[in-house]
């Protein structure tokens, strides 16, 4: 089936080469640009500011690891100056996406091709299992401030070999970035930094590098995809670990309802709070006029309230 869809795209995009090309051939100075997960199109709007038109290929509110796009919105991207995604196994699609793109004059910009985002500064000793081994690299990198700027970086530079001309109204805004998420950084080191309890229990292993930065420990439930369901031995070891570490909290996220997460909830009798994963926006988040900071500071209320 997923032959038959790439095959498919193949051809619509084919047929719609031409067009394209005339397109391109009149853009004006404000690039267009589509992204997957919220935190790039967020980073691409206060670094391109009027000068690029971005978008998220994500509807409000889907699951970012699940979410397959349609054929009209991959003819849409083949229109675009470039699609930046992160990539790192993070959206489904991703690799499928880009090969159905590949001979478009469309930018693919991978963020996750760089390894230095995912490097992990200092080797912990946990004290926990969270019930799941995880292969590669945990793709949740925006959560941490501080990757969240390395990534924020690499965008700029992006951004300035598509529009040279921009390089120095890219850099600035940048830096009015970079110093926003120093601060954000700071206040999640102050707010945690002295907790001597901080174990949570997650609705999916998203969360590792806050584990890393801030020494929160979380016993997931899921793995590092929403929908890597545990077995039911390891459904009795999370059990058993909330109940040993007295567990009252268990953290859903925005856009998933979690039918495992919901029946350990129920055995706990514990209380269900929500944490933003960031991944995409939902309709609440728009008319809210939410963004990246608001709902980080958000989460860190959140992470203050049920750590101790």
């Amino acid at each position: 089936m997923k032959q038959i869809f790439l095959a498919l795209i193949i051809i619509l995009l084919s047929l719609g080469t031409v067009a394209c090309s005339q397109q391109k051939e009149h853009t004006d100075d404000q690039l267009t640009i589509y992204t997957s997960i919220y935190p790039i199109q967020f980073a691409i709007e206060q670094i391109g500011g009027s000068r690029v038109n971005t978008n998220t290929i994500y509807p409000p509110g889907v699951d970012a690891h699940t979410y397959e796009p349609t054929s009209k919105t991959m003819t849409t991207l083949a229109e675009s100056n470039a699609f930046i995604f992160l990539g790192a196994g993070m959206e489904a699609f991703a690799e499928k996406a880009a090969d159905a793109l590949a001979k478009q004059e469309v930018e693919l910009v991978e963020l996750g091709k760089h390894e230095e985002l995912f490097h992990t500064e200092q080797k912990q000793e946990h004290t926990h299992d969270d019930g799941h081994h995880h292969g590669g690299h945990n793709p949740h990198i925006w959560l941490d401030p501080q990757r969240m700027m390395k990534m924020t970086e690499l965008i700029k530079e992006e951004l300035i070999k598509l529009q040279p001309s921009s390089e120095k109204y890219f850099t600035e805004n940048f830096n009015t970035l970079k110093q926003e998420l120093m601060e954000l950084g700071n206040l999640y080191t102050e707010k945690l930094e002295n907790k001597q309890d901080k174990k949570i229990m997650v609705a999916h292993a998203a969360f590792s590098y806050w584990e890393e930065r801030y020494g929160i420990e979380q016993i997931a439930i899921n793995g590092l995809s929403s929908n890597d369901e545990p077995s039911q031995k390891e459904l009795t070891q999370i059990i058993d670990q909330a109940k040993k570490y007295d567990i009252n909290y268990i953290v859903f996220e925005q856009n998933s309802s979690n039918r495992v997460s919901e029946i350990i909830q129920k055995q706990l009798g514990a209380e269900a709070v929500t944490i933003h994963n960031l991944a995409v926006l939902t309709d609440t988040d728009i008319r809210n006029d939410e963004n990246y900071l608001t709902l980080m500071k958000q989460n860190l209320k959140v992470l203050n309230e049920i750590t101790e």
